[in-house]
């Protein structure tokens, strides 16, 4: 029974990880790994990208989820493009080929751009020698990652476009404007990816891809002021995953592939981006990236742990803020650190390190080679304090260089897709119990919302410190409001697909039981319905 299981999915296109992703992603992103990694994601918001610690795959398309019996027959990748960024990719390769294809009707066949995993550079006619006519259209994989960013607003990624369009960037310029328009930061004309650039700028400029193109600049102005031409230094390793690519390793002695330890090396010792091939939730590679937060932590052990410290192993742990530890001061525009013989309370460490003098500040790492310069520098000391705190909200920990803006930049609406109307604060009012409705989009704070992704929460901007609630009510009929945001699951929802879904039981979803403006918004069974789908706005 299996077996055939398996031969009608292969002859619909499918494989069998397109039927038991989901939970396994979502008990990832929600395992210590998974929020470890998140956390690590928005601690370099401020980090020029150079500086930063990216996880991403390499050929991104070519996955088993699309391997049918004429196209991706040697995947690299176990999971659709839209999962690989669920698992915590910011790095994404599509490869275009302009190319033959048989798509659709037979009058409807010729050259298009297709994703495709050819690499051996001959054609015959117009056929890209290694490319399927069947291989899925690059629109295809671009309208994944739009829908995936449309439900992550806060997210940056790097989307790596390998060039075979043969001079066709008209076409492509077209998808791009099709699929991620307002989305791509412009890079203003053809150059390297600048050392100076940050995702918190990406951000506050309302984009979200970091686009780069290989092959030189293009003769087209779209595409020249849209792409960067190169990484600059902003370092890259990959592998080969491909039964290919095995084969040639043992021909060239040895066959190259990313371990979990080469994560962890990579990272500590000044890489940027790893990308892998059959990237998975528990190969160990994933949790591998993790170098900041010891394993089980931020815990909030005893209710009154809102400052961080890096211990003897180099890994951090939340603790009392009324401890006496020495301070990690960080001097600007270098690597290097110095822990201060000073003991103290966290909230002495600004002092502390103003008085080392030469540029030094009291800091926290923002990625692991710093975290590893520091580690060196303590010289002996078990405990230091770092400039990292979740003081003002339980697990909103602060962001470097982010503190006043990353929130702000990020509200917008959420329209239910079914009316088309918005998630919306009755009456404004900031009042806990105060219930969520359906309303006509108007603009206001009232309908503005921003997903915490570090800590599930569904801020509203009608008030500082504001969040969805569902007040424990896991279940048909539950009702919806606002409440403070507190350290409870009651207030904590979680993206699956543009869904939002119940922290306590992910198969209760955020529904809209009416059409009209004043309907109410409760919980209800997850059913596929457009009243639970949510879609972000401006």
């Amino acid at each position: 029974m299996f077996q055939h299981k398996k031969i009608l999915l292969a002859l619909l296109g499918l494989s069998l990880q397109t039927m038991s992703w989901a939970d396994g992603i979502s008990d990832f992103n929600n395992s210590w790994a998974g929020k470890a990694l998140t956390m690590q994601r928005q601690l370099d918001m401020a980090s020029p990208l150079k500086d930063n610690n990216i996880l991403g795959t390499h050929n991104s398309y070519n996955s088993s989820v699309y391997t049918t019996a004429v196209s991706y027959l040697d995947p690299q990748q176990n999971y659709s493009i839209g999962d690989q960024l669920r698992m915590g990719a910011r790095f994404v390769e599509l490869d275009a080929h302009w190319t033959a294809h048989t798509h659709g009707w037979p009058w409807e066949w010729g050259n298009a751009l297709l994703l495709c995993h050819s690499g051996i550079g001959s054609s015959i006619g117009s056929l890209h020698v290694g490319c399927s006519t069947m291989d899925r259209f690059v629109k295809d994989g671009m309208q994944e990652v739009r829908s995936w960013l449309d439900q992550n607003p806060n997210e940056v990624i790097i989307l790596y476009v390998e060039d075979h369009t043969d001079g066709h960037h008209q076409d492509l310029l077209n998808i791009l404007n099709d699929k991620l328009a307002g989305k791509i930061y412009a890079s203003g004309g053809c150059k390297d990816i600048p050392d100076t650039l940050t995702k918190a700028q990406v951000r506050q400029a309302g984009k979200q891809v970091v686009f780069w193109k290989d092959s030189g600049c293009s003769s087209n102005g779209g595409i020249a002021n849209l792409a960067y031409t190169g990484l600059g230094n902003v370092g890259r390793i990959w592998e080969d995953g491909t039964a290919i690519g095995f084969i040639n390793g043992l021909f060239n002695g040895g066959v190259d592939r990313i371990t979990a330890t080469d994560v962890t090396t990579a990272f500590k010792t000044g890489g940027n981006i790893v990308n892998l091939d059959h990237m998975k939730t528990n190969d160990g590679r994933l949790a591998a990236g993790v170098w900041s937060w010891d394993n089980g932590e931020p815990n909030n052990y005893g209710g009154n742990q809102d400052c961080a410290v890096q211990w003897a192993n180099g890994r951090w742990d939340d603790t009392e803020c009324t401890n006496s530890y020495a301070y990690a001061c960080h001097q600007l525009g270098t690597n290097n650190w110095y822990v201060t013989r000073q003991t103290g309370a966290w909230n002495g460490g600004a002092a502390a390190c103003a008085a080392v003098g030469n540029g030094y500040q009291f800091d926290v790492p923002t990625n692991g080679y710093d975290n590893e310069q520091l580690k060196t520098a303590k010289a002996g000391v078990t405990n230091v304090w770092l400039n990292h705190n979740d003081i003002a909200i339980e697990g909103q920990w602060v962001i470097p260089g982010v503190v006043a803006t990353a929130a702000t930049a990020n509200y917008r609406s959420l329209t239910d897709g079914r009316s088309g109307l918005c998630l919306d604060v009755s009456n404004s009012n900031t009042a806990n119990g105060t219930p969520v409705q359906l309303w006509t989009c108007n603009g206001t704070n009232a309908q503005k919302w921003w997903h915490d992704t570090a800590n599930g929460y569904l801020r509203s901007a009608v008030g500082s410190n504001k969040c969805l609630d569902n007040r424990g009510q896991a279940y048909n009929g539950g009702e919806i409001v606002i409440w403070d945001c507190v350290d409870s699951n009651n207030l904590r929802f979680d993206w699956i697909g543009n869904t939002l879904r119940n922290r306590i039981d992910n198969n209760i979803a955020v529904d809209a039981y009416g059409t009209n403006g004043g309907s109410r918004v409760g919980q209800w069974s997850y059913n596929g319905g457009a009243n639970q789908q949510w879609n972000w706005g401006n």
